[in-house]
């Protein structure tokens, strides 16, 4: 936990930071510097999630032929396909917020992950039924870092998509009167 907590730390900081530090004139006095940092992290996290399901991918191929109770119970859920989707999505939401494309698509992916991954039971029913105990500490680090990203990636788009509607109704609102 606290290795997850120390590296959001640092993220965090570092993507606060690169925003400040590129921030145009424009911005500071538009107030798009906050959701041009939500729009950053968002990305960041999903960059994140999708390198951890990377690690994941290849830490489960390198204990394909280990035969602990752990792995073999993993294999029962299936291969690598899941990790490796999973890695491509959020890889691909990560650019599409970081690149500027629209923040469309993070969000709804995020969305549908943040409910999904409450309401699949796949690594739910078995953290409940075994509980992290029987986990290997990899595994564990690993669910919690997807935790975190996930969370993250949700937790700022979500805020992005409510402080952008609202600053787009208030600049279409300051253009009516203008005109008027």
């Amino acid at each position: 936990f606290f290795m997850t907590a120390t590296i959001s730390f640092a993220i965090f900081s570092t993507v606060a930071l690169y925003e400040s530090s590129t921030r145009t004139e424009n911005d500071a006095t538009s107030g798009n510097g906050n959701t041009r940092l939500l729009r950053l992290l968002s990305g960041w996290a999903n960059l994140g999630n999708s390198f951890v399901h990377v690690l994941l991918t290849i830490y489960m191929l390198a204990n394909a032929k280990n035969e602990s109770e752990y792995w073999v119970e993993e294999r029962k859920l299936g291969g690598v396909e899941g990790p490796v989707g999973l890695a491509l999505l959020n890889f691909l939401a990560g650019m599409s917020a970081l690149k500027g494309y629209g923040m469309k698509f993070p969000l709804g992916w995020n969305s549908f992950v943040a409910v999904a991954g409450t309401f699949v039971p796949v690594v739910w029913m078995r953290f409940l039924e075994e509980g992290l105990a029987s986990w290997p500490y990899t595994i564990v680090f690993v669910w919690f870092a997807i935790f975190f990203f996930e969370l993250t990636a949700v937790t700022c788009s979500v805020a992005h998509m409510a402080i952008f509607s609202r600053e787009s109704e208030n600049y279409s609102n300051k253009s009516k009167n203008k005109s008027e």
